[in-house]
């Protein structure tokens, strides 16, 4: 029988899905956003804050794929009419969102007597302290987090420059054991779960005590909290104190709750600007831009339409790898007053593209939305 998490009386994800608004479905999904919007500040190459990740493309050289745009010269929208998504963006540690089971408890914790412990099925378990993670060879890289929960066309993502170390640098000290299966992750906040072996395994897990040039802030995970490629934050916990690996899968709160078992994410994107009922002016250049995400898998297409118009190809900015987010921007005039609807689909490495109309902000909410965001705009 798998184990269980402490306090299960805690409300549900599932139940708050009768709630009508994208901050309803925030608190479902254990996910706040800090900010109204994604909120992204440039990024910075070398600044002491947003550090070129080691070996990674410099934001100079990290140049958007062309493709046509349907704006044309004359006035812009004073408000969003200029494309600020050409240059790469990162989340500040104040502006991404905040993802608790429990709100009522988020751990103090001093480096000073904080541990690791790290047992199971391995040869050697072992005990690290704060000290002795830092002594790993470091690893920092630009990824994208984004919670389980996010709404179509929410704000529970950001892109977030992180450093830590390979986790492989505990596989080596520890010698997991052929019988193992599951790792278990135990949090000083009482949470708990586990993920299938291989996404411990794969290539760029790590375990991150850095954000952004600084230690994690206590909200976000002080003193480590594990990055995988291709999971929702909800498997990623914060806080960590205890690593079991076993032979078995052991359930998680959210899990015995309705939410995924797996929790991979989904090829999404939004539309940032303009917001949604914005006015402007017929003729006016509107810069309709936004972000993409597949986890591990790469955004190759980003298209806008208007109304039931045909699919026009966006202009893409890339991240340092797929794990970043990708930036995407098309400028458009509306050509006379009146209504119209903005939609934006995203395709994959895979071939995979969205096509899937939210039932409402809450579409495949349980398992993460793939479904298309539109939004409406009017012009006067």
């Amino acid at each position: 029988m798998p184990g269980q998490n402490v306090n299960l009386s805690k409300v549900s994800r599932r139940s708050f899905l009768i709630a009508v608004t994208g901050s309803a479905l925030a608190a479902a999904a254990g996910c706040r956003p800090q900010s109204e919007g994604v909120a992204p500040t440039a990024y910075v190459p070398g600044s002491g804050a947003t550090a070129v990740p080691s070996g990674a493309a410099t934001a100079a050289a990290a140049l958007p794929t062309h493709a046509a745009t349907s704006g044309q010269t004359g006035v812009v929208d004073s408000s969003y009419g200029n494309v600020t998504y050409d240059k790469i963006m990162i989340t500040s540690a104040d502006d991404l969102y905040d993802t608790q089971w429990d709100y009522n408890n988020t751990p103090q914790i001093d480096s000073s007597t904080w541990s690791l412990k790290i047992d199971g099925l391995v040869d050697n378990p072992t005990t690290l302290d704060y000290k002795a993670i830092q002594q790993f060879p470091t690893l920092e890289d630009m990824r994208c987090l984004e919670c389980i929960g996010n709404p179509v066309g929410g704000n529970l993502v950001g892109n977030v420059v992180w450093k830590g170390f390979p986790i492989q640098e505990i596989l080596n000290l520890v010698k997991v054991q052929s019988k193992a299966t599951h790792l278990k992750f135990e949090a000083a906040d009482g949470y708990s779960d586990s993920v299938a072996l291989e996404w411990v395994t794969q290539p760029g897990t790590m375990m991150a005590y850095m954000m952004n040039g600084r230690p994690l802030t206590v909200k976000h995970g002080f003193p480590i909290r594990i990055l995988m490629p291709g999971l929702y934050g909800q498997k990623m916990p914060r806080w960590i104190t205890h690593m079991e690996f076993l032979d078995h899968y052991y359930q998680g709160y959210w899990e015995q709750n309705g939410w995924s078992d797996i929790a991979s994410v989904n090829t999404n994107s939004m539309i940032q600007t303009p917001p949604n009922g914005y006015s402007t002016h017929a003729g006016s250049q509107l810069a309709i831009q936004g972000v993409a995400f597949a986890g591990r898998r790469a955004i190759t297409k980003v298209e806008v339409q208007i109304d039931n118009g045909d699919w026009m190809p966006a202009q893409l900015l890339h991240g340092t790898s797929s794990l970043a987010w990708t930036q995407w921007y098309l400028t458009w005039n509306p050509p006379a007053p009146g209504s119209y609807q903005i939609g934006v689909r995203a395709t994959d490495d895979t071939g995979f593209t969205q096509s899937q109309e939210a039932g409402g902000i809450f579409s495949d909410a349980s398992d993460g939305t793939s479904a298309i965001h539109r939004i409406s705009v009017k012009a006067a």
